[in-house]
């Protein structure tokens, strides 16, 4: 009698751990994995951060690991040339499994694509994602993609981007974004003269992504001072599709500037500017460097 009950309870036993559940479609962990892909696709990085655990590794194409903050510096870089990107859901699969360690993982199989900025190309690229999960936080994730096509795509722009293009060509466009933009304010030039990626940056800080956060941004200058005017303007020799330009700036503050009320007060001050044309002879980048403080100087601030 007593070998029957040990008998029934190592079956008992076996058909339990037989019918163990080790393949999931739903769990917390792939709420969490689905969760992410929506914070990486809005570029939320912070709480996209919080899924994984401060050790986590990252492998991408690779059997070295990186840690979190390597990975997401190289997807940031990587993201700056898109404007959009993300998973689609069409076609996609996603599951937990618990391997013969115990170990869980959420596997993930999609096509990735991303729109270019340059030229609004679209690229689909089949990517698996692998995560293991411990205590509900990413400890290990494994990434494999192909990055030829965007490998490819890059050096084509690169490649367009630095095509020489005619220094007449270059200086009539310079001439016509001071003359006809900046000192008579008509925003039309603008289409047949800047690249849709067109990027300004003013002392090292960037203000416009795109020709009209240009215009916006300059409205704060042609508001402040209605004859604002560029004078004097002095272009270096051409090189790699970029001049350089040093210029006069004058005006007179008979309008709201920069949250400040007029002051009638007439500013003269003068800058640098880099300017680079890509290959089919647009802008596409503006750096700026005046004198800030001289300016407001001049309209009668003070650093107290």
């Amino acid at each position: 009698m007593k070998k029957l009950l040990l008998l029934g309870l190592a079956v008992i036993l076996f058909t339990s751990c037989q019918n163990e559940q080790r393949y999931f479609t739903e769990s917390p962990e792939i709420t969490s994995f689905k969760t992410s892909l929506e914070q990486y696709k809005n570029g939320d990085w912070d709480a996209w951060s919080a899924h994984f655990a401060d050790t986590a590794k990252f492998f991408v194409n690779s059997n070295k690991s990186v840690n979190i903050d390597d990975f997401k510096k190289g997807q940031l870089n990587l993201l700056s040339n898109f404007s959009s990107y993300g998973f689609i859901d069409q076609g996609s699969f996603m599951e937990m499994v618990l391997d013969s360690d115990d170990e869980t993982w959420v596997n993930y199989w999609a096509t990735w694509r991303g729109k270019l900025k340059a030229n609004d190309k679209e690229i689909d690229i089949p990517v698996h994602i692998t995560s293991e999960y411990v205590d509900g936080k990413v400890v290990q994730l494994y990434n494999y993609w192909d990055s030829a096509p965007i490998t490819q795509a890059l050096s084509e722009i690169e490649k367009a981007n630095n095509m020489p293009v005619e220094d007449k060509a270059i200086i009539a466009k310079v001439d016509t974004f001071v003359n006809e933009f900046l000192n008579k304010q008509n925003t039309e030039v603008l289409k047949d003269g800047l690249a849709d990626n067109y990027v300004r940056y003013m002392n090292d800080v960037k203000v416009a992504s795109n020709p009209q956060e240009l215009v916006e941004s300059m409205s704060v200058f042609f508001t402040g001072f209605p004859d604002f005017k560029i004078t004097n303007p002095h272009r270096s020799p051409i090189f790699n599709n970029t001049i350089f330009v040093h210029w006069e700036m004058t005006g007179t503050n008979t309008g709201e500037f920069a949250g400040s009320p007029p002051t009638g007060k007439k500013v003269k001050i003068s800058g640098l500017s880099r300017l680079h044309f890509n290959g089919d002879g647009k802008l596409d980048e503006e750096n700026v460097f005046y004198d800030q403080l001289n300016l407001m100087q001049q309209l009668g601030k003070t650093l107290n």
